[in-house]
C-alpha cells in the first residue's frame, strides 16, 4: 500500500522545474474528416471554457477552420498561476464515438484529435557570441 500512496504522490506533486505559469496549447483534427475538425473543435471549446472558469487567460494564436465547422487546427496560449497542474495530463491523442451532425443515416462514427500541450519556460537564457555571427 505504500508503494501505491508513493506512486499517487509522485503523480500529483509537480517539480519545481514544471511549474510553468504559461502554455501553449495545439489541438489537431485526426482521422475522421468534417467530424474530427467538429470533434477539436469541442475539445477547444471544453479547454477554453474550463481554463476562463478557473480564472486563466487564453489566447488564440494561430486557427485552421474545417469546412464544417470546429477546426482543422487550433493553437491557443494559456496562462495562469499552476496553469501546468491543470493540463499536464491532457497531451496525446482523444477520440470521440457519436453519430456525427454530418451524418444521414444515423451511423457512430469513430473521429480523434491530438492534443500538445507545450509549456513556456518564463526565461529565455539565450546567448549570441560575436564570433557566431556571419554578417554578409
Amino acid at each position: 500500500q505504500k508503494v501505491l500512496v508513493d506512486k499517487i504522490e509522485d503523480q500529483l506533486l509537480v517539480d519545481p522545474d514544471e511549474d510553468f505559469s504559461s502554455l501553449i496549447i495545439e489541438v489537431r483534427a485526426g482521422t475522421g474528416g468534417d467530424e474530427a475538425a467538429i470533434f477539436a473543435g469541442d475539445l477547444y471549446e471544453m479547454y477554453t471554457r474550463y481554463a476562463r472558469t478557473v480564472g486563466f487567460s487564453v489566447e488564440t494564436i494561430d486557427v485552421s477552420p474545417g469546412e464544417a465547422g470546429g477546426f482543422k487546427e487550433i493553437v491557443f496560449g494559456v496562462s495562469g498561476e499552476g496553469v501546468f497542474q491543470h493540463f499536464r495530463y491532457e497531451s496525446g491523442g482523444h477520440r470521440v464515438q457519436r453519430v456525427p451532425k454530418t451524418e444521414t443515416q444515423g451511423r457512430i462514427h469513430t473521429s480523434a484529435a491530438t492534443v500538445a500541450i507545450l509549456p513556456e519556460p518564463e526565461e529565455l537564457d539565450l546567448n549570441i557570441r560575436a564570433e557566431d555571427l556571419d554578417i554578409s
